[in-house]
């Protein structure tokens, strides 16, 4: 894969990622963080993809912790991009490989 295509999904998925942030700020996070899952977009790397995947608030908080990982509808994980960490009913968490770490880490809504 070249470097271009690499950034490019990163940048894709670091958008898509934007949205969330802003889902869970507005929409999310005000509601109580019970057992029931949240409505939030397919953060890969297609552009046109409509997915909503349901993930747990507490779930989504740890996700965010770490830059590099990425919420993914199950079938939208590119292997050649990142690697997927953990697959759960409805959702795959993805981490993206080390050569798109600083773009990942740069757009990161939370980096301090």
């Amino acid at each position: 894969m070249t470097d271009a295509r690499r950034e490019r999904i990163a940048r894709n998925e670091s958008r898509f990622r934007e949205l969330n942030e802003a889902l869970h700020a507005n929409v999310h996070a005000p509601l109580p963080t019970g057992g029931d899952r949240s409505g939030f977009v397919c953060e890969c790397a297609l552009t046109d993809c409509l997915e909503v995947i349901k993930v747990a608030l507490p779930r989504y908080e740890e996700v965010r912790r770490d830059s590099q990982l990425f919420l993914v509808a199950p079938g939208h994980e590119l292997p050649d991009a990142e690697t997927v960490v953990d697959s759960t009913d409805g959702y795959l968490v993805v981490r993206k490989h080390d050569d798109v770490a600083p773009i990942v880490e740069a757009l990161d809504p939370r980096r301090d």
